[in-house]
């Protein structure tokens, strides 16, 4: 696959700020994370390859305003495209669930599966680019405690651990030039991330 050309972050989904990245790829127009609103950053006649780091509502929300031409999410965390229990958005002011075809994520680009956030999370690797989803930030990690069942919780807490372990080793092996794209926050270097997150420290 080629370089990324013509990258963009915007923050979407109001309040929640989602970093939500937009860029080409050889002419190809992808999406991370459409967060609700990132209709008005788009070229609205354009169709775009969506990919999801997970499946909670700030980070999928923005999907009815897209022409989508595939859409690809994890399989753990596909089930959040229809259930607003596992998307969350029971927790906010609407209920969220799109009838849409995915493709198995994995299959399509390189990633990493990081468990913890959610089931199914994935950071996903482009040449330059680091997309980490709500599993790791500039600064510190996703939370683990969004499950109202606290076996789950603590299954996740368990997953988390184990991601992070995988994921030092896994960055160390990347150009520590590249950036870091989180679903919140600061974009920053691989090598900075060593340097001011706890958790990679």
């Amino acid at each position: 696959m080629g370089k990324i050309s013509n990258f963009s972050v915007f923050q979407t989904s109001k309040e929640l700020m989602t970093n939500t990245y937009v860029f080409e790829i050889e002419g190809v127009n992808y999406i991370v994370d459409p967060g609700k609103g990132i209709r008005k950053y788009i070229d609205n006649q354009k169709n775009y390859e969506v990919l999801l780091t997970h499946g909670h509502y700030d980070h999928i929300a923005g999907l009815e305003e897209i022409k989508v031409n595939r859409l690809f999410i994890s399989p753990e965390d596909s089930a959040c495209l229809t259930d607003p229990n596992s998307n969350l958005s029971v927790l906010f002011d609407t209920l969220f669930s799109m009838d849409i075809r995915w493709y198995n994520i994995d299959e399509y680009f390189q990633t990493i599966p990081a468990p913890g956030h959610t089931p199914g999370s994935r950071v996903i690797i482009f040449e330059g680019y680091i997309f980490t989803g709500d599993v790791v930030f500039a600064d510190t990690i996703g939370r683990v405690d969004l499950y109202l069942d606290s076996s789950m919780r603590k299954v996740m807490h368990m997953e988390m651990k184990r991601t992070l372990a995988n994921l030092k080793e896994e960055f160390r092996k990347l150009p520590q030039d590249w950036r870091v794209c989180p679903g919140h926050g600061e974009i920053v270097e691989l090598s900075k991330l060593f340097v001011i997150n706890p958790y990679f420290k």
